[in-house]
């Protein structure tokens, strides 16, 4: 019995994943449609109802546990919406399946980094060689040789780093507040401050102007918030409650691979050697440095931080 119910959990987990990697070849599918703000408002609004049913399933109280909780979830739709931006702006400009390699591998990267620094930890040895063997595989996704700095821009690299560095900003944030309250409750407060944030800043846009889109908008509109936000999200953690964190974080390394496959299915994208690779490099680094923190920690904060972007 116990078994069948941890093969139930590995499905869904494959499942959630896949649904992850699939929203990189979905937002570049209707990136150039509208302005990314614009985007993001209607992204979060539709996210944010559809949240209200798990809450409503779960019994979670939504009650905010004191004004500190307040403050570190309005920073959450700050950072949230300014990840967003930076997503739909490096698609616009990158390849869907690059971005989602170059993002989802170099996130727990930077998270790692920034969670020592704050802490003032120096690396044990073996994680310096996770990080360079992390820093060489960015090399690779970045193609540093090629010399030409203004080629990170065109290629909308630079877009899909800073990515990175706020979602693993982002992850810390999220992680703190995950002492004082659920990960749905959280994510509920985040998407819906985010969309008075947003309609705030898409005002100046014809925000009206995307109903005059056709049913693929809609289709992959929804398909972000509701499919891969919050049914990927809430099989996630489910998943993970059941599995425990560290068995459910290996499944992460499906998201790089499945918006691969997707960008090239969907998109025709191939995957370039460089990005293969890079990928390799930048997955073997996160594997390497989770290993090494899960044995200095039963429940180490880095491992907690491996929330995949999407």
């Amino acid at each position: 019995m116990f078994q069948n119910q941890s093969i139930k959990f590995f499905i869904l987990l494959v499942i959630a994943m896949v649904s992850w990697g699939f929203a990189w070849p979905s937002a570049k599918s209707i990136v150039g449609t509208e302005p990314p703000i614009v985007i993001v408002f209607w992204r979060f609004l539709a996210t944010a109802i559809s949240l209200v049913p798990i809450l409503i399933i779960r019994k979670e109280s939504i009650a905010l546990p004191d004004k500190k909780g307040l403050l570190q979830v309005a920073i959450g739709a700050v950072l949230y919406t300014i990840y967003n931006q930076f997503f739909l702006l490096g698609l616009k400009q990158g390849l869907a399946g690059a971005g989602g390699v170059l993002v989802t591998t170099m996130n727990p990267i930077f998270t790692y980094i920034l969670v020592h620094t704050f802490q003032k930890k120096l690396p044990s040895g073996k994680e310096f060689v996770g990080l360079f063997i992390g820093l060489t595989g960015g090399f690779f996704l970045l193609k540093i040789w090629e010399g030409d700095w203004t080629l990170l821009f065109q290629s909308g690299n630079v877009y899909f780093l800073l990515c990175a560095f706020s979602w693993a900003i982002l992850s810390m944030n999220s992680h703190s507040t995950g002492q004082r309250m659920s990960p749905m409750v959280y994510s509920f407060y985040v998407f819906s401050i985010g969309t008075i944030l947003d309609l705030f800043l898409a005002f100046p846009y014809d925000l009206g102007g995307v109903m005059d889109n056709d049913w693929n908008f809609w289709v992959q509109l929804l398909y972000l918030s509701v499919i891969s936000t919050t049914f990927g999200t809430t099989v996630y953690f489910y998943a993970s409650s059941r599995l425990g964190s560290r068995t459910a974080s290996s499944f992460i390394f499906l998201v790089p691979v499945t918006a691969l496959l997707g960008s090239w299915i969907f998109l025709g994208e191939e995957p370039k050697l460089s990005t293969l690779l890079g990928g390799v490099f930048a997955i073997s680094s996160v594997i390497i440095l989770n290993r090494t923190q899960g044995k200095k920690e039963e429940v180490s904060a880095v491992e907690e931080e491996l929330e995949v972007p999407n």
